[in-house]
């Protein structure tokens, strides 16, 4: 399973200003409404942490946004 956002959110997220060092905290907006809190997107794109756990266990496919909580 990939762990890339959709293009549309990468490019959303990388106006956010930064965490740390290339690294952004968002909540993703799933496309059935839902949100996912306390996530960490590397490089705009790359999802590597969620809710303190590493790895990405949702479907990033179904990603249609993200919101800054940096």
């Amino acid at each position: 399973m990939t762990t890339r956002l959709p293009t549309a959110v990468k490019e959303r997220i990388l106006t956010f200003g930064e965490y740390k060092m290339g690294a952004y905290k968002v909540a993703l907006v799933m496309k059935d409404g839902s949100v996912i809190e306390d996530v960490i997107v590397a490089w705009g794109d790359d999802v590597v942490r969620i809710a303190g756990v590493d790895g990405c266990p949702i479907n990033v496919d179904d990603v249609v946004d993200a919101e800054d909580r940096s």
